[in-house]
């Protein structure tokens, strides 16, 4: 089925990828070695089909815009990685594709990552076409599959199924001014089942950390399919300002799209399928100036911090890891159908008193057919207005 998929994702990810230049064939890691180091814009390097096991891929270089590094495999889906390996991809303008790490055994902290070291990192660089499938991490390594850094990097058409291990598997990182503004773009992927991990770090994306949620990321994330992503309550964890997710269908995954931290965030036109799955989610809203319109939700069976949609209450004089007060967000045109209860002052206690203020819940079409709680107001609404709003219940509840 993998394989199937990944040839799929050959057909829609590669059309676009016409060069002309000579392609080098090589076979095993020295040979390939030998060949980056010297590698110019355009030049195309074709890694040998069948198993590579225990390497160290470094893609590197200077390509340029339309005449990039290509780094591929002879055949999408045949080139293996395995063992304890891992890929570098640094420089400018460099693309990796077809690439299939399956079934390893990683003492590496990054599966994928766009940089070298600290001081040198990717910018304008893109690995598609590939497969990151049950990659397991030595005991006790809280290791990530891929790590983005830079700028303009791209991670589209991908498989990502099987995450065992502790850590995000998919993380943008803002440590650094190199990284801040940095309109990545995470598209047409399809992350695949991972587990329940028990306790945090099993989010499936992770764009920033709290320490620099302040800055913006203005990170793209669309057309992208979740599918059992079950790791933790949040399956993406916004950390930053400025970013988009959009056109994303989320099926059978145990959590929520979750806006913990940073500012000013589009979620837009997704789509969230319980499927008859438990503790499915939507949308969980935390600081400012948010806006969630046009979004579908189905059959999520999800409650409290896992609702459908869900305002949460903030802290007073928060720090940057608890919970700032929601502002100025706009939530329309959104419909909720057979799920779980929205909520509004979600989490309020003896810690996060603040309601939401100035927020707009507007022209959004709720309906169920099964008896039960559709609106719940944990505290205060003063501070948020209703218009427009459509309510076709078994159970009916007004405002």
């Amino acid at each position: 089925m993998k394989k199937l998929a990944l040839v799929f994702i050959s057909i829609l990810s590669l059309g676009n990828l016409d060069f002309f230049a000579q392609e080098v064939l090589v076979s095993n890691i020295i040979e390939y070695n030998n060949t980056i180091k010297s590698a110019k814009a355009g030049a195309v390097i074709v890694l040998k089909n069948g198993v590579w096991k225990d390497v160290e891929l470094n893609a590197y270089g200077k390509g340029e815009e339309g005449n990039p590094i290509l780094v591929k495999a002879e055949t999408p889906g045949e080139v293996i990685i395995t063992g304890n390996s891992n890929l570098n991809i640094y420089g400018e303008y460099i693309i990796v594709s077809g690439l299939w790490f399956k079934d390893g055994n990683t003492t590496y902290k990054s599966v994928v990552q766009f940089r070298k070291d600290s001081k040198t990192f990717a910018n304008n660089c893109r690995l598609t076409n590939s497969t990151i499938s049950y990659f397991k991490s030595k005991e006790n390594l809280k290791d990530h599959w891929v790590d983005i850094w830079g700028k303009n990097n791209r991670v589209d058409h991908n498989n990502f199924t099987g995450k065992l291990s502790e850590g995000t598997t998919l993380v943008v990182w803002l440590k650094g001014e190199e990284h801040v503004e940095n309109n990545h773009r995470i598209d047409n992927n399809f992350f695949g089942k991972r587990p329940d991990l028990g306790k945090n770090g099993g989010e499936t994306i992770r764009i920033g950390t709290s320490m620099n949620s302040k800055k913006s990321s203005k990170t793209l994330v669309e057309k992208n399919i979740f599918s059992s992503c079950d790791g933790e309550i949040e399956i993406i964890s916004n950390k930053s300002g400025d970013n988009i997710y959009r056109d994303n269908l989320f099926v059978g995954s145990q959590g929520a799209l979750t806006l913990r931290h940073g500012d000013n965030a589009l979620v837009e036109r997704n789509v969230f399928l319980g499927n008859g799955v438990s503790k499915t989610g939507g949308v969980r809203v935390i600081n400012s100036n948010h806006i969630i319109r046009n979004n579908l939700f189905v059959g999520l069976l999800g409650d409290g911090f896992r609702g459908p949609i869900v305002v949460m209450n903030g802290v007073p004089n928060s720090p940057l890891n608890r919970y700032e007060q929601v502002k100025n967000v706009d939530i329309q045109n959104n419909t909720i159908i057979n799920s779980g209860p929205i909520s509004f002052g979600e989490g309020k206690d003896d810690e996060k008193t603040l309601a939401p203020i100035n927020t707009n819940f507007s022209n959004n079409l709720i309906f169920n057919d099964k008896p039960g709680k559709n609106i719940l107001f944990v505290d205060n609404v003063s501070g948020i207005t209703f218009n427009n709003n459509y309510i076709d219940a078994a159970t009916p509840r007004g405002y």
